[in-house]
């Protein structure tokens, strides 16, 4: 369909509903819209931290199964508006992904592919370094002296070594994947 007519078929359905809107209007209409929000909005709730059901492991083997051939260069979870969400880029000898898996049901929101860069020195990690997220994450929470909830935390790997640094309210911790040891602590 062409621009021209999608405009015209935006413009009609908008007429339409808001002819509807118009004639549904009487004295409660501020009831009616606070229920249309509250509707509206149930939908839309905020995910937290609990509700992540969907593993790191989990989310690394749903990478390797649509890039079978790729290294894994980094794995995050990252805390959206509204959603938590994995990111998880890897590469191969000629392309460079990026897969977001939401947490929560493990379904892929996108798988974007493009081409290596040939400079680029990439890094890997291995699935056996997301056994360690847990404890660390407890560590970081442990040396955190607020009462701040976990906002996110990403693993990469960094002049050769496999860093996760977890954000915890303000404060960023930085920790060796392989030895556990922290390494920088950002207030």
């Amino acid at each position: 369909m062409n621009i021209i007519k999608k405009k015209w078929l935006l413009s009609l359905v908008l007429v339409m509903v808001l002819s509807v809107v118009a004639v549904g209007c009487t004295d409660n209409t501020e009831d009616k819209v606070d229920k249309v929000v509250d509707d509206a909005t149930e939908d839309v709730r905020k995910t937290t931290y609990n509700d992540i059901k969907f593993t790191p492991e989990e989310a690394f083997d749903k990478f390797m199964e649509l890039h079978p051939e790729a290294k894994i260069e980094s794995l995050d979870l990252d805390k959206g508006l509204m959603d938590y969400q994995y990111v998880v880029e890897g590469y191969d000898t000629e392309n460079e992904y990026e897969v977001k898996i939401n947490p929560v049901n493990g379904e892929v929101i996108s798988d974007e592919t493009e081409m290596a860069e040939l400079d680029d020195e990439n890094g890997e990690f291995t699935k056996e370094h997301l056994a360690k997220v847990d404890s660390l994450i407890d560590k970081a929470k442990a040396e955190d002296a607020s009462d701040s909830e976990l906002d996110e935390w990403d693993i990469s790997v960094d002049d050769g070594r496999v860093v996760i640094d977890i954000e915890i309210g303000t404060i960023e911790y930085s920790y060796d994947m392989d030895t556990e040891e922290l390494i920088e602590k950002n207030m």
